[in-house]
């Protein structure tokens, strides 16, 4: 599976990583690049290992900005067929977001056909609760193994969805 998305392994040597604070400022400086798959770092050796589509190009210049003496000491095909342990996190969190989106789409749908048919306020009222849910599930879905910048505008727009459906059910009475 992971020679059908064609990553690269790159090992660089940052000299000057040599605590978790620096881990965290390369994190942060690599966050938006969505060619990247996994960051390793080992900081004792003073070395991270980026899994990513593509060249590495932008990573190099990303790490270079930081001034951390950073240098790419190899670069490889990533074939390995054990996908690295955060690979495994997302795919286990979609398979879940997945299924509750179901669930909450179809409980929608119920509640919605059959509160219609019995006019009944109580459950279009629960079906939109249920929408609400679903929609969170969603795009969720699409948060999932992003960059904590896509993540968070991704719970914007979720908020705003929220917020709409409580301004149409305020409206309504």
């Amino acid at each position: 599976m992971q020679s059908e998305l064609n990553l690269i392994k790159s090992i660089y040597k940052i000299s000057k990583m040599d605590c978790h604070s620096e881990e965290r400022l390369i994190r942060m400086k690599l966050e938006g690049i969505e060619e990247i798959q996994n960051l390793e770092f080992d900081i004792s050796n003073r070395k991270l290992t980026v899994i990513h589509k593509n060249n590495g190009d932008i990573i190099t210049q990303q790490l270079n900005e930081l001034n951390f003496d950073s240098k790419l000491i190899e670069t490889a095909e990533y074939n390995e067929i054990r996908l690295p342990e955060n690979a495994l996190v997302n795919r286990n969190e979609m398979k879940v977001l997945v299924i509750v989106l179901i669930i909450n789409a179809v409980f929608f749908a119920i509640e919605m056909t059959f509160g219609w048919i019995s006019k009944s306020m109580g459950l279009v009222a629960d079906s939109l609760d249920m929408f609400a849910d679903a929609s969170v599930y969603g795009l969720s879905i699409f948060a999932v193994g992003k960059a904590v910048t896509s993540k968070k505008n991704i719970a914007k727009f979720s908020g705003y969805i929220q917020l709409g459906l409580a301004v149409l059910d305020l409206w309504k009475y």
